[in-house]
């Protein structure tokens, strides 16, 4: 059945969807698929054959495994947890050696992933839901010398009732060591629904040049309904302010991004120029749990644009919204992208996005309006279209004749 898969030289990215656990044989064919490079492997179900412990995969870098899939985050009633988690283990322990990109979810994470060695893997995804056990960060990330790009995506657990399961949650270790000891690249980190005063802050490297501070939700269709505080845990002015406070040591950081409650404040952002003044790209996201038909926040407010001067290098501005109405409505972002750039000479772009957090599925890429300075130039002049020629009139009746009347 899968005997066509190792001649098919071509093929570079296979994405598997499946209902029930993938058979073993499958395994083996894409494991020889010689240039096979990426494997995407969604609303994964693990609990069937162990796959094999030793296969080739001569050309695989990049390996996706989550449990989202069309119906969003939910899995049958019926799977063994730990076979899966089992035999995930087998197929990452086939596979550290090689990868350069790994996301997984949470949920088929077991206690024995810290112990694999990945001496090549250069960014980290896990999403989803926490490992159970939990995993702090520093262990999960002990065995990864060469990473550069870390991303920490945990969201509530609606299928469990637990309060563990529900954001906002700790990752970090009180008294832990930082996260460069093991990971001395370490670049760029990306962590959602983490307390305000969460250990991890002081564990993140000095030398770190880009911090996303995200708040997320897993989507869930059909799903538990529960509030919708519990789905995502965003900042508030006065918790953001905390959590700015808890990375001042970060001096080289160049990138920020932080999603909040309420729209930001030029008090927020003075703080964030107080702390960071090299920044460079700047994304503050806008969380709101009535979702009403507002297009855009009014940005004209002098106080803002005012506190962003204090940003100096700061060249790029990215604004995300939270709303779900389908017909997106460009023309209020282009203008206050438009009155942005004009007030601020050193900005080269303004983005807007829409449903940023409205439902995170773990890889659907964000879709941003970008404006750059082009924005700022005058409209050409109108073309003036050629007159038309005189249309024949009928001699008796003094009236242009129309086409469809006239003599071929």
């Amino acid at each position: 059945m899968f005997g066509a898969l190792p001649v098919m030289s071509a093929l570079t990215k296979v994405t598997l969807r499946l209902d029930a656990p993938i058979p073993a044989e499958l395994f083996r064919a894409l494991s020889s698929v010689p240039h096979l490079t990426i494997l995407e492997i969604h609303q994964v179900r693990f609990d069937g054959t162990s796959p094999p412990p030793s296969l080739p995969f001569a050309a695989l870098e990049s390996l996706l495994i989550c449990i989202y899939g069309f119906q969003g985050v939910i899995r049958g009633e019926n799977i063994d947890h730990a076979r899966e988690i089992d035999n995930v283990f087998v197929l990452l322990k086939n596979l550290s050696d090689r990868l350069t990109q790994l996301q997984i979810s949470g949920d088929v994470l077991g206690s024995g992933f810290p112990s694999l060695r990945w001496l090549r893997l250069q960014k980290f995804s896990i999403t989803e839901h926490t490992p159970t056990p939990f995993i702090p960060v520093p262990e999960l990330i002990s065995g990864m010398p060469a990473l550069r790009d870390l991303s920490i995506l945990f969201s509530a657990d609606l299928t469990r009732d637990s309060a563990d399961l529900y954001p906002p949650f700790r990752l970090g270790i009180p008294g832990g060591e930082l996260l460069t000891l093991r990971s001395p690249l370490l670049a760029t980190i990306t962590l959602s629904n983490l307390e305000p005063a969460d250990p991890i802050f002081a564990q993140l490297p000095r030398s770190l040049e880009s911090l996303h501070l995200l708040a997320m939700g897993d989507w869930y269709i059909p799903g538990p309904e529960s509030p919708p505080h519990l789905r995502e845990a965003p900042f508030t002015g006065t918790t953001a302010v905390t959590a700015i406070q808890q990375i001042a040591h970060l001096q080289d950081l160049s990138e920020l991004s932080l999603t909040l409650e309420e729209f930001p404040t030029a008090d927020l952002i003075h703080c964030i120029a107080a702390v960071f003044p090299r920044l460079r790209f700047l994304q503050l996201g806008h969380v709101v749990y009535s979702h009403g038909r507002v297009f855009c926040p009014d940005v004209r407010d002098e106080s803002i644009p005012d506190a962003l001067e204090r940003l100096p290098h700061l060249t790029h501005l990215r604004i995300s919204l939270d709303f779900v109405e389908r017909q997106f409505q460009e023309g209020p972002q282009k203008c206050a992208a438009r009155w942005l750039l004009q007030r601020l000479p050193c900005l080269c772009t303004v983005a807007f996005s829409w449903e940023q957090s409205f439902r995170y599925s773990g890889f659907e890429t964000v879709v941003w309006r970008i404006w750059d300075r082009s924005v700022l130039l005058p409209p050409p002049p109108p073309q003036r279209l050629p007159s038309p020629p005189p249309s024949p009139t009928d001699p008796e009746m003094g009236r242009p004749i129309p086409p469809w009347e006239l003599a071929d």
